[in-house]
C-alpha cells in the first residue's frame, strides 16, 4: 500500500512539473486566448513565466507583453498572469485572468493609450496629439464578448487642443460599460458656454471597431468654423466624427 502511494505521489509531482514547466503559448492556447481574437508572432518561457512579442488583434500589431502567473488563481479553475504590456499604441498593467469555456478578464488594470495611434484619428488628434487613460477593477468577456465592466476613462485631448475647441472645458472622462457584445470607453466633457463634446470607442472580440464623436450644444462660430477643417461633419444642429475599422475608405 506505501508503494502505491509512493507511485501516486510520484505521478502526481510529473504531472504538476510538465504542466508547470509547459510553453507559455501552449498554455494560453490551451485557455482559449486566442478565440477573443489575440493572437502574436512569438512566446517565450514557460506558463509560469513568459513574453509575448508582436501581440496582434483585429489585423493590428499592439507590442509585447511580460507575464508573470499568479499560482494562487489556480486553486479556483483560473489561469490568472500579472502582465506589463508596451507597444507604440501605450502601455499598461493589470492582472489577465483566464477561465474555463473561454472567460476573460482583466483586473486592477492601469492602462495609458495614445490617441495618435487610433487608426484614422481626426487631424486635430494627429497634429496635437492625445492620450485615454484607464483604470478600474475588472472588465470580463466571455466568447460572445463584454459581460460586464467598471472602470473610469480619463483624457487630456481637450486640454491639448484649446487653439481650436476653446478654454473653460470641464475634464474628459466618462464610466466604462458593456453594450451587447461591445465594451464601450466614453469620454464627456461640458464647457463654461454650454458646448458638449462627447466621444465612444467600442470594442468587440472578432468585431471591427467603432469610434464616434459629436459636439453639441451651443457651438461657438470660430469653432463652427474649425470643426469641418478637423474633420467633422454636420448633423443637424451638431457636428459628427465616425470611423468603423472595417471601412478603410476613411472617417464618415
Amino acid at each position: 500500500m506505501n508503494r502505491l502511494i509512493l507511485l501516486a505521489l510520484l505521478l502526481v509531482g510529473v504531472l504538476i512539473g510538465l504542466a508547470v514547466f509547459a510553453p507559455l503559448s501552449a498554455a494560453l492556447k490551451f485557455a482559449g486566448v486566442e478565440a477573443h481574437g489575440l493572437g502574436w508572432s512569438r512566446a517565450e518561457g514557460t506558463v509560469l513565466d513568459g513574453r509575448l512579442t508582436g501581440l496582434e488583434a483585429g489585423g493590428e500589431r499592439y507590442g509585447d507583453a511580460a507575464l508573470k502567473l499568479k499560482p494562487a488563481a489556480l486553486l479556483a479553475g483560473r489561469l490568472q498572469y500579472t502582465v506589463d504590456w508596451q507597444g507604440e499604441h501605450g502601455s499598461g498593467m493589470g492582472d489577465l485572468s483566464l477561465g474555463a469555456g473561454g472567460s476573460l478578464a482583466a483586473r486592477d488594470f492601469n492602462l495609458d493609450l495614445d490617441l495618435v495611434r487610433l487608426e484614422q484619428a481626426a487631424l486635430w488628434i494627429r497634429q496635437s496629439g492625445g492620450r485615454v487613460q484607464l483604470q478600474g477593477e475588472a472588465i470580463r468577456f466571455d466568447r460572445d464578448g463584454c459581460l460586464s465592466a467598471s472602470g473610469t476613462a480619463r483624457s487630456d485631448v481637450l486640454e491639448r487642443n484649446r487653439e481650436i475647441l476653446g478654454a473653460g472645458w470641464s475634464p474628459m472622462q466618462g464610466e466604462l460599460r458593456c453594450e451587447g457584445t461591445a465594451l464601450v470607453i466614453p469620454l464627456e466633457s461640458e464647457n463654461t458656454s454650454g458646448t458638449r463634446f462627447r466621444a465612444e470607442l467600442r470594442l468587440a472580440p472578432q468585431q471591427p471597431g467603432r469610434f464616434d464623436a459629436r459636439v453639441s450644444g451651443l457651438i461657438p462660430r470660430d469653432l463652427a468654423f474649425a470643426l469641418p477643417i478637423a474633420g467633422f461633419a454636420p448633423d443637424g444642429r451638431d457636428w459628427v466624427y465616425s470611423f468603423s475599422t472595417s471601412d478603410r475608405s476613411g472617417p464618415t
